[in-house]
Formats: structure tokens, C-alpha cells, sequence
């Protein structure tokens, strides 16, 4: 199920809720299965256009998750532990269903997404106590049940893709977090898919987005922000989450209904994507979310609707590490800036083991294998569901 929304009914009233799973924290070992494969005729792939990024020595200082229980929840991070410790103030209440959070590179906004009333939230973050505070400017509406979000790398713009039509809105952000809409947005794609995921790469040339049959690739104009199609080629069955390769060399893409993690490498001039490798998923039933580390030597997915699983990235290609947890019912995954740790919001209010609205902590090894962390668990909001880390 594609659009799963897990034990909580929105105030809108227009998710279906329910678990079907209980929340445990079983673990399988993963390090022997699931060999990586190639597709019967791929594509050559393209001159490297990059070395694998230094490994990132900067670590979170704080970090949120957007609940639908109309509230975002706040933590700071310790940077030798990892633990997250809720800051004062939080819960912080806001909008109907706030779902999805961003924020731009520079620290200074965190924007909101609201499936519910379809709105945007912009909201200062203080460098110093976390504290957040929304601009005076009141909710942005925008596309009918905004799904996912990004920020451009100058902090200049916002892209967000639309749930219902799989259309993309773009909007100008300025230096006082004030949003004005893009001349020419929303920008329409080749079909009426529902949009589930939206990567920029790191230069802010190219957006790519998808729905749940294809991946569209737009050109970013970096006068004006407008974005122009470039091209439409076919994703992952149930398409839900793309990620991008630090070095540039790469798009990942995973779908609920595909039992592969899709390899495309990037045309560096173009941003053209050619498909070139296939990796089996170790469950084999799909996939929801799929992170990668800061330097792109590891992912991280969360597969069968409850499993995290682990993977070692070469070349594109992906080989299970360490151990898979499952009863994870996570629908975003972030991993600290020094890949040192990875948090997965427990995207379910109601589990029948009683793990349920709380943020699922984990370290990172040398293989990129995960370990729980001591106390591994910190409390959320009402059904946590999307998670972002600020570094200022």
C-alpha cells in the first residue's frame, strides 16, 4: 500500500488508519543475502562525474519530526551519543496534519508541509535553543495534499509535489521566510501519477520527481526558478522515495510494489537518467523510504512496510550489512550529517506491542551496519512521520 497512513485518523478525516503489524524490535541477520544484479541489458553508464565526498565531520545539534497529531516535535542531539533529549516547548503545536519538514541550508526556516489543509508552514529556527516560531505571514496554501518537499541549495526556493496530481508547485523564499509563488508554478508532468518523492542535486540545476509510475526529470532556471521537462522514463512499480548519490553520479529509487532498489547514473551535463543496475531488496516486498549517508557509502530503507534494513553502496550497487530490525514502521529516515547516526521516526500511533510515537535511535558502524542505541527510543508527538536534522 502505497499511501499508507499508519494508526492515526487526520482531522480531515481522509486517511485511512489501521496496524496490522505489532511493533517489535526483532532483528534477522542480513550480512549473506541478497546479492545485487544487473538488469539484462543495461545501459552504459557515463564518465564518473565526481569522487566520493570527505567523510563529514559536522554532527546535528537539533532535530524535528512532523506529527499528525498536529504537532511538530523537537530534540536536541548529544554528538557523542547520539541520544536525542526532547527541548523545552515541544510539542509544538501546529496546523492539522503537519507531515513533512525541510529546511534550507543555511538554518534559518523550517517549512511545514500540511496534507490535511494543504498548506505550507515557514517557521524561524533560533541557532542557539531550537526554539522554532512561525513568520507572521500565515499558512501558504498550495497544491491539493502536498507530499513531499525540497529546498534549493541557495535557500532561494521551495519545490513541493502534489499527492493528488502529481504536479509540482514552486515558490520563491526570501531572506524574511516569506514565500511568493514561481511565474509559470505549478509545472505540470507528462501523466496525472500521484507525486511521492522530489530530489534537487547538489548544484540546484536539475529536480527530479516521481509518482507511482515514473520518474520526470525538470531543468532548473536559475534566473527565474521555473522548471522545464526534460524527460519521463519509467520508475519503480508504486514508486515512493528517490535519493540522490553525494558524489553525483547516481539516482536510487524504491516503490512498495518493487522488489528492487533501481540504479539510474546522471548525465552530468544534461541531468539526464539511464538506468544501469538493479539491486535485490533483502525482504522482497517492497520498499517505503530510502536514505543515503553524507559520503554515499551506505542506505538505508525500510522494507515490507516495517523493516530497516542496512546496505553497502559500490559503484551503484547495493549488498546487505548487519542486521535488519524489523516492527520499524517508518516512512523517512534521517542519518546525522556524520553518518554516525540514524533516526527513524515510528510512523504508527497505535502498534499492538506498545512501541508506538517515538523516535527509533540507532548508531552507525564501519560497515554501515546499525546497532541500537542504549536507550533506543526517545517520545514523539502523535504519530511521528516526517524527520529533518539541523546543523547551524
Amino acid at each position: 500500500m502505497t499511501y499508507l497512513r499508519r494508526c492515526f485518523p487526520a482531522a480531515a478525516g481522509f486517511y485511512l488508519v489501521s496496524c496490522l503489524f505489532g511493533c517489535s524490535n526483532a532483528s534477522t541477520d542480513i550480512g549473506a543475502a541478497a546479492t545485487p544484479t544487473s538488469p539484462t541489458s543495461p545501459s552504459p553508464t557515463p564518465p564518473s562525474t565526481g569522487a566520493p565526498p570527505p567523510a563529514p565531520t559536522v554532527k546535528a545539534k537539533f532535530a524535528y519530526t512532523g506529527n499528525q497529531g498536529a504537532s511538530l516535535s523537537g530534540y536536541s542531539v548529544d554528538t557523542s551519543t547520539g541520544s536525542l533529549t526532547p527541548l523545552n516547548g515541544f510539542p509544538f503545536s501546529l496546523g492539522t496534519n503537519p507531515e513533512i519538514l525541510a529546511h534550507d541550508p543555511q538554518n534559518r526556516f523550517l517549512i511545514v508541509t500540511d496534507a490535511a489543509t494543504s498548506q505550507l508552514h515557514v517557521l524561524t529556527i533560533n541557532s542557539d535553543t531550537g526554539a522554532l516560531a512561525e513568520v507572521s505571514t500565515p499558512p501558504y496554501a498550495v497544491l491539493r495534499n502536498p507530499n513531499a518537499e525540497v529546498i534549493n541549495p541557495a535557500g532561494t526556493r521551495v519545490y513541493v509535489v502534489s499527492l493528488y496530481n502529481g504536479v509540482v508547485g514552486g515558490f520563491n523564499l526570501s531572506s524574511a521566510g516569506v514565500l511568493t509563488e514561481i511565474s509559470g508554478s505549478p509545472f505540470n508532468t507528462s501523466a496525472t501519477g500521484n507525486g511521492t518523492s522530489l530530489v534537487m542535486n547538489q548544484d540546484g540545476t536539475f529536480l527530479y520527481v516521481q509518482d507511482n509510475t515514473n520518474i520526470y526529470v525538470f531543468s532548473v532556471s536559475a534566473d527565474t526558478g521555473a522548471l522545464t521537462l526534460q524527460q519521463t522514463l519509467p520508475g519503480p512499480v508504486q514508486g515512493d522515495a528517490l535519493a540522490l548519490d553525494p558524489a553525483k553520479n547516481y539516482l536510487y529509487a524504491v516503490g512498495s510494489d518493487t522488489n528492487s532498489i533501481l540504479t539510474y547514473s546522471i548525465n552530468p551535463i544534461s541531468g539526464i537518467l539511464t538506468q544501469t543496475k538493479l539491486s535485490a531488496m533483502v525482504k522482497q516486498s517492497g520498499a517505503l523510504t530510502i536514505a543515503i549517508s553524507p559520503a554515499g557509502q551506505f542506505a538505508y530503507t525500510i522494507e515490507g512496510d516495517s523493516d530497516l534494513v542496512s546496505y553497502s553502496i559500490s559503484n551503484g550497487a547495493f549488498t546487505p550489512v548487519g542486521k535488519a530490525y524489523s516492527g520499524v514502521y517508518g516512512e523517512q529516515i534521517a542519518v546525522d550529517p556524520s553518518g554516525s547516526f540514524v533516526y527513524v521516526p515510528q510512523a504508527c500511533s497505535f502498534c499492538p506491542s506498545g512501541v508506538y510515537n517515538v523516535v527509533q535511535e540507532f548508531s552507525v558502524g564501519s560497515t554501515g551496519a546499525l546497532t541500537p542505541l542504549s536507550v533506543p527510543g526517545v517520545a514523539a508527538g502523535v504519530t511521528p512521520w516526517g524527520i529533518t536534522l539541523i546543523s547551524p
